[in-house]
């Protein structure tokens, strides 16, 4: 038993660092926070029974049975603004960011049908949507008596110092952990049981976006259905600078400090379905309904590189480090969502749906690696989150239109226990000249994200953060 039991440890401290983050990424990669028409985001996105706009079709493929004409939508400038605000052992830090992305490209054709045909028209559409944006930049720092460190020794014990990979063989040849004396696989750190300033830049980039094919039909003007085959393209990157400083005295046995340098990677192409229709019994009334099976990322790149250079009191430093290369697949969790809007007078409409995602249903595979320890912190650590979306437009006089709309896509974790639970909100309101052929939206949405971030295994606290972040979107569009 004892034999077995070093064995397992062993194989932990060979893989910690590489599969780490493996709930991390398979939740990170699951969500979606959908950007695309300044008139969808003006709306709340709440067009899921509304229909009629490209965006919907990555909720409610079903929406482009209600277009009447080609169309083609280009939504060229989306700026956004964003402030973080994070807390670490209480001490404050504050960043911001500017970013310009293209949330939104797409046509869709029309082909009427013989009017005495119940099948009144057939849509086909392509383009594409930004159903995920990453783009964030976290700042920590605060004085604590932890380390990470004390990380590092738990993956290594039991592992012979020749044998040491990952964080182990860095933080051993950065001589910032050592055998206990008598052992050759029984450690120690000079930096556990001190107070340390620890310092932490943490910057994302990258987004999810979900190329189209879709096609409808409308039967009667009563029943409108669609199906979309998407195809997410993941772009994702993380770099995290960390440092730790003794506090009290100059150095600890000759360190100064140490800096930890992250750069992971993360890209791959994924396949999706969604199948939806839309129903209106009454003039007034439309409902929708919507199922989107798992999305299946077949090939996922993670590429992990890490650098850990030691500063010493003699102004000498030392610099180690590794890479590691991975391939995985990640199928996320299906989705389900129902609608249903209001029309009225065919100069307005107030719209509401909801939709349902179980986090704890994503799975990561590799050829190398099952993956089950991951997977069941996937189940054990995530679970269903309610993504709730309302809007209304009115036209105010000939063309002119104004919009508003409110979302909210509640917290994942299964245990949440403050504020900083990854709960997010929308809050939204455009404007739009809508002419015969030529049309133009502009819309204001704001974000509100509260979430926490482990700096590494959870010991202590974690840092917690707010991010808000003003998006300015221009759409102009065509009908021929």
């Amino acid at each position: 038993m004892k034999k077995i039991t070093t064995f397992i440890i062993a194989i932990l401290g060979i893989i910690g660092v590489a599969n780490a983050q493996g709930d991390y990424e398979a939740f990170t990669f699951s969500q979606s926070d959908y950007l695309g028409t300044a008139r969808f985001m003006g709306a709340g996105g709440a067009f899921g029974a509304t229909g009629g706009d490209f965006s919907a079709l990555s909720t409610n493929p079903a929406s482009i049975g209600l277009f009447k004409r080609n169309e083609t939508s280009f939504t060229f400038m989306g700026l956004s603004f964003s402030n973080t605000d994070s807390y670490y052992y209480g001490n404050h830090n504050s960043t911001r960011n500017f970013k310009y992305i293209l949330p939104e490209a797409g046509i869709v054709t029309v082909r009427k049908i013989h009017r005495d045909n119940e099948w009144r028209s057939w849509q086909f559409g392509f383009g594409y949507n930004r159903i995920m944006d990453f783009n964030n930049t976290l700042r920590f720092s605060a004085n604590t008596h932890n380390t990470l460190m004390n990380q590092v020794i738990n993956h290594v014990n039991g592992i012979n110092y020749n044998n040491l990979s990952g964080d182990g063989y860095l933080a051993w040849n950065s001589w910032l952990i050592d055998t206990i004396p008598g052992t050759t696989n029984q450690y120690y750190s000079f930096f556990s049981d001190e107070d340390i300033y620890q310092k932490a830049v943490v910057t994302r980039k990258g987004a999810i976006d979900e190329m189209v094919l879709s096609v409808g039909g409308n039967y009667g003007d009563k029943l409108f259905i669609g199906a979309t085959v998407g195809f997410p393209f993941l772009n994702f990157t993380e770099i995290t600078t960390y440092t730790e400083d003794p506090v009290n005295v100059d150095d600890i046995a000759g360190i100064n400090d140490y800096t930890l340098f992250t750069e992971q990677r993360n890209s791959g192409t994924g396949v999706n379905l969604k199948l939806g229709l839309i129903y209106q019994p009454a003039e007034f009334l439309r409902l929708g309904a919507s199922f989107h099976t798992p999305t299946y990322y077949w090939v996922v790149r993670d590429n992990l590189y890490r650098e850990m250079t030691t500063h010493y009191s003699n102004g000498k430093s030392n610099t180690n480090s590794y890479t590691n290369n991975n391939r995985f697949s990640l199928v996320t969790p299906l989705k389900f969502n129902v609608s249903a809007a209001f029309l009225i007078a065919k100069r307005a409409f107030i719209a509401a749906e909801y939709e349902f995602q179980n986090y704890g249903m994503a799975n990561l595979n590799a050829d190398n690696y099952d993956y089950v320890f991951e997977n069941e912190l996937v189940q054990a650590k995530y679970g269903v989150a309610h993504n709730i979306r309302v809007g209304a437009e009115v036209n105010i006089t000939q063309g002119f239109v104004m919009r508003a709309g409110y979302r909210l896509k509640t917290s994942p974790y299964k245990s949440a226990d403050n504020n900083y639970n990854n709960t997010t909100q929308f809050i939204s309101g455009g404007i739009g000249f809508r002419g015969e052929y030529i049309f133009c939206d502009l819309s204001y949405a704001y974000r509100l994200n509260k979430d926490s971030y482990w700096l590494y295994d959870p010991v202590g606290e974690p840092g917690y953060y707010t991010t808000n972040t003003h998006n300015v979107i221009l759409t102009l569009g065509c009908k021929f």
